[in-house]
């Protein structure tokens, strides 16, 4: 190939090159980032407790789960710390609160695990559900979720 047709072929190419560019410039792409999903807001709601289990509460049909606490007792009491909650707390009425609306968990957990709403709940006189299960030996406070505001079961030893 000469040389005359070699800088034909690069003029050419270089042409496509700058017009392809160009169109790309120009028109885009159709490529858009995903719409997003409107994000729903949690508003505190009012319920009576349901103890299906110590990993199951429920409050006017939400799944919730309460924020700075957890079951962190040995297996083998599930069944009966499940028992005692039922006997001591089923059917206590609540006004339930999601993390974000001014709970102890606020910025250190997210509002939702899983299929759960977390929460903080106080009784009609403004106890918080979570401090009674603790005082009561039922659930464990997480610090790394609420602070110091539950006693951790780790302070029991």
């Amino acid at each position: 190939m000469s040389i005359k047709m070699t800088a034909v072929f690069a003029f050419v190419a270089l042409a496509f090159a700058g017009g392809f560019l160009f169109i790309a410039i120009n028109k885009g792409t159709n490529i858009r980032a995903p719409a997003s999903k409107p994000v729903a807001v949690l508003t505190p709601f009012d319920g009576k407790l349901v103890v299906q289990s110590i990993d199951d509460l429920r409050v006017a049909g939400h799944k919730i789960v309460l924020c700075g606490v957890a079951f962190a007792k040995p297996q083998s009491m599930r069944v009966i710390v499940t028992e005692a909650a039922r006997r001591d707390y089923q059917g206590l009425a609540l006004t339930c609160k999601p993390v974000g609306a001014g709970t102890p968990c606020d910025g250190n957990i997210a509002p939702k695990f899983r299929d759960a709403v977390v929460v903080q709940c106080l009784t009609s006189d403004g106890t918080d559900l979570a401090t009674k299960l603790v005082e009561a030996g039922i659930l464990c406070g997480q610090p790394a979720q609420a602070g110091s505001t539950y006693k951790s079961c780790a302070q029991d030893s």
